[in-house]
Formats: structure tokens, C-alpha cells, sequence
């Protein structure tokens, strides 16, 4: 111990070199002198070392082991591209369905899926409705025209390229099971949770369009108001509304537009 002690008040003296005070009685400014000085003469003091290694042993106990540092990149276990769970299984939706189910599950905290079991009960009364109105074009033809209504070439409403995640129990997958046998797609079940989300989450023209229809249906005389009113009400851009206005057109609930 004595060795140690030795070598880490050595270390400490060559520092003072550079910091040592003017005791006066002549003594030289350069601090280069004191190299030359007689062993046996006094030598500055050394401030306390200010981080002496001690092992274990000497020390009585463990020595402290650092803290690791927080992740930057951690991922939520509710995040939205995936939940960190085994059984889970995946799905494709719209970019416009993955910002609207994000803005839905992080407003009423939920996770993706406790939102995709919300929307499967939304549209489990009239699945082969809600896939036929997923199929309808997205434009009508004119009332005037002496052409055939066109019907949709494009994918499903709803469905897309972006990739989700839910965890759905043994008995979730049976129920699923069912849903996606009713809907005729008893091997791409993740098309209908597509579907159940597009007319079930806020602030997409098929979820206006569903608000509308049933005020239609339960009062015979409600007047459908207009793409701006629409808007204003849903809080939606016009075009939204529009989409949504359209939607009723194709469905034959509300008059076509003439041009």
C-alpha cells in the first residue's frame, strides 16, 4: 500500500510544478527549476489525488458499476408499426388509414389492437356491405351518360402498402376467422381489417359517409348539406368531403351531380 501511495503523490508533484505559489526568499519563477533541486529539500504539497484507483479488496466492497445510458432508439411497445409480442399478426392500410388509426390510438390511448377490435365491431352487422361499398369507385358516372357505371379497378378502399400490427388471442382468431369467411376472404383477413378501419376511424371520407347514411335512414327527411358544411362539421378539408359526397352518390342514397 505504501508503493501505491508513493507513486500517486509523485503523479500529484508534477502537476505542482506549473501551480506551485512564490514563497519569496528569492525562489525562482521558472517553474523548471524545481527539477534541479536537492531530493532531502522540502517539496511543495500535493493536493489530494482526485481519483486514486482503489481495488475492491482495499476498499471493503464493490466497486460501482457505471449507469447505463438511455436509448435513444427504444421502441414503444404500443407504437404503431408493430407491438412487441409474440402471436402477433399483420396487416396493410392506406397511408391515410396508418395517420388516422396513429392520431385515434394515441388520442384515447389505446393500442393498435384494442383500435382494430373497435373496428371490426363497427362493421360486424353489414361486413358484405361494408366490402361492397369498399369496391364502389370512387367516382360516379353522370346520370346523363349513355355509358355503363364503371366499377373499381383499383384496391379496396382502405387497404395499402403501409404495414400494421395487432395481437389477436386464440379465440380473437376464430371470431376473425368467421368475419373474413362472410367476406369472402377467408385468406386475406388483414383486407378486412383494412376495410373495418377505413369506415370506422375519424377524419376519412368512408366515416363521414357512414355518419350521413344513418341520419339518412333513421330520418327520411334530413337534407344532406353540402361539401362545405360537411367539412366544417367533420373538421376535413372540402375534398374529404367531397370523397364522402360521392361515396352516397354511388351508393344511390343522394342525388348525382348532372355534369
Amino acid at each position: 500500500m505504501e508503493v501505491q501511495d508513493a507513486k500517486d503523490q509523485g503523479s500529484g508533484e508534477l502537476e505542482d510544478l506549473f501551480d506551485a505559489p512564490d514563497d519569496g526568499a528569492g525562489a525562482s519563477t521558472d517553474p523548471f527549476a524545481a527539477w534541479g533541486t536537492d531530493a532531502s529539500g522540502p517539496l511543495p504539497a500535493a493536493p489530494a489525488a482526485p481519483a486514486a484507483v482503489v481495488s475492491p479488496a482495499s476498499a471493503g466492497g464493490a466497486r460501482p458499476q457505471p449507469q447505463p445510458m438511455p436509448s435513444a432508439y427504444r421502441q414503444d411497445d404500443d407504437a404503431d408499426d408493430q407491438e412487441l409480442r409474440a402471436g402477433q399478426s399483420g396487416f396493410r392500410v392506406s397511408q391515410d388509414v396508418a395517420d388516422r388509426l396513429k392520431e385515434y390510438r394515441q388520442a384515447h390511448d389505446l393500442t393498435v389492437t384494442e383500435v382494430v377490435i373497435e373496428a371490426l365491431d363497427h362493421i360486424a352487422d353489414e361486413i358484405p356491405h361494408a366490402m361492397a361499398r369498399a369496391k364502389m369507385p370512387a367516382r360516379v358516372t353522370p346520370t346523363r351518360s349513355r355509358f355503363a357505371a364503371r366499377g373499381s379497378k383499383g384496391p379496396l378502399k382502405g387497404t395499402g402498402p403501409v404495414q400494421r400490427w395487432w395481437q389477436p388471442t386464440k379465440d380473437d382468431r376464430a371470431v376473425m376467422k368467421e368475419m373474413a369467411a362472410e367476406a369472402g376472404l377467408r385468406d386475406t383477413p388483414g383486407i378486412l381489417i383494412a376495410v373495418a378501419l377505413n369506415e370506422f376511424l375519424p377524419g376519412g371520407a368512408m366515416h363521414i359517409a357512414g355518419q350521413v347514411r344513418r341520419q339518412l335512414t333513421s330520418d327520411k327527411t334530413f337534407e344532406v348539406p353540402g361539401d362545405l358544411a360537411l367539412a366544417r362539421t367533420y373538421g376535413v378539408s372540402r375534398e374529404i368531403a367531397k370523397m364522402a359526397l360521392m361515396q352516397l352518390q354511388a351508393e344511390g342514397l343522394i342525388p348525382q351531380d348532372p355534369a
